[in-house]
């Protein structure tokens, strides 16, 4: 049996490793281009001190190679929503949760499984007084009937471009303003 809970940081780091991983590997590399993909376990860990980092983890059943199922104590990281907080710019008195990352392993997808991750996200986050959540999902996987399932609106289209690096100063330049 899968089951959701909200975790810190600390308590899903090591396991989150290898999963993140395999999401990246299956959703955002064909955004970003293939690499090996590290978590990057100090930002994350700042984040969380800071208190704008919400987490909920679904743990539970594991598939043995038989194909059969088992669900042992310490049950394994299956999936996660994790969320950025922070204060609306626009608008001062609004606490926004930004997904960070959503992700079920293989194993743990079918049925509503993702819709009650979110909604444990949701109910976690408004009673940290977060009163607007923000969804997004890659253009190659998009979750537009899953957040209209949540009762999200579309409100805006996110569009992204990469930046060549900049190029070299040559010593003793003077920059100018254009």
């Amino acid at each position: 049996m899968l089951t959701i809970t909200t975790e810190t940081f600390s308590q899903v780091s090591t396991e989150a490793e290898q999963l993140a991983a395999a999401h990246w590997n299956e959703v955002e590399a064909a955004l970003h281009g293939a690499q090996r993909y590290r978590l990057d376990h100090e930002r994350y860990a700042s984040l969380e001190r800071l208190g704008m980092l919400h987490i909920s983890a679904a743990r539970g059943l594991a598939e043995d190679d038989h194909g059969a199922t088992s669900n042992t104590s310490g049950a394994p990281l299956a999936g996660y929503a994790v969320f950025t907080l922070v204060s609306c710019p626009h608008c001062p008195q609004t606490l926004l949760a930004a997904l960070d990352g959503l992700y079920l392993a293989p194993g743990a997808r079918g049925g509503l499984f993702a819709l009650r991750l979110l909604r444990h996200a949701e109910a976690a986050l408004a009673v940290r007084g977060v009163s607007l959540v923000q969804y997004s999902s890659p253009a190659s996987r998009p979750c537009h009937a899953l957040y209209r399932r949540l009762g999200a609106q579309p409100t805006e289209t996110i569009w992204h471009k990469t930046l060549p690096p900049p190029p070299a100063k040559a010593a003793g330049t003077i920059e100018e303003d254009s």
